[in-house]
């Protein structure tokens, strides 16, 4: 019980850094299908890290381009941008080269953020409609 009082006091960005943690891990259960299930799972673990490092590289990014001028700013979110895309190549690049690596897990491990505020965004619609049908 107090896990989930302290899980609801964090901020929206680190839940869904946890959440991305937590469906990496639901995600390697489908290890069971693959042929090589170490790899596989090796391959969900790199691109999950990947994906919730490029979601930390992000919020730092915004956070700064929100200190500093609007023509600066732009600048510097595009040049970041750019950044966290070559990357994504880059740990693209790896898992196709690296035989201990399964591209598909890497593949699932990079969508597994995107995943997390997919449902982050659908639990907080819910639970604000629960809210507002409890008070009429």
């Amino acid at each position: 019980m107090k896990t989930i009082k302290i899980y609801k006091n964090l901020s929206l960005e680190t839940k869904i850094m946890i959440d991305g943690g937590v469906v990496c891990l639901g995600l390697m259960l489908f290890a069971f299908f693959a042929s090589d299930p170490l790899f596989f799972v090796l391959g969900v673990l790199f691109g999950g890290a990947y994906s919730i490092l490029n979601f930390r590289f992000m919020q730092l990014t915004f956070d700064k381009a929100m200190k500093i001028p609007s023509a600066r700013a732009q600048k510097y979110v595009q040049t970041r941008y750019f950044l966290r895309y070559l990357l994504t190549g880059v740990v693209i690049y790896v898992a196709i080269i690296n035989p201990w690596l399964n591209i598909v897990g890497v593949i699932l491990g990079l969508v597994a953020v995107k995943i997390s505020v997919l449902i982050n965004t659908t639990v907080s619609k819910a639970s604000k409609k629960n809210a507002l049908i409890n008070k009429a």
